[in-house]
């Protein structure tokens, strides 16, 4: 499964985060949704729960999305917040980032 195209890992990612989360939204962010990656870049995810993020579900969504790079030996780097805490981020720099080049999935 590890020549996957670009676009179908994408859809893996999703499916993967939605396993666990059906009602999370998530983003493709950094260099691979700017175009501008290598071929060894990781790929940057967020993860906006709707479910209250405690350390279960945390290790969770890690843990499934680890399995997910051994299946297909790409590195995810996935970045997990509560939603409905996200626009308190809106001052950062990070939001401001996924807000501009931020590609949900």
């Amino acid at each position: 499964m590890n020549r996957l195209t670009n676009k179908v890992f994408l859809q893996k990612v999703k499916e993967t985060v939605h396993a666990v989360d059906p009602q999370a939204d998530v983003y493709l962010f950094g260099s691979r949704a700017r175009g501008d990656h290598r071929k060894d870049s990781d790929w940057d995810i967020l993860v906006l729960t709707q479910k209250k993020l405690d350390l279960n579900l945390k290790y969770t969504l890690l843990d499934t999305l680890t399995e997910l790079e051994l299946k297909t030996a790409k590195v995810v780097n996935p970045v997990i917040r509560y939603k409905p805490d996200w626009p308190n981020y809106e001052v950062t720099p990070f939001y401001q980032n996924i807000k501009e080049e931020g590609v949900q999935l």
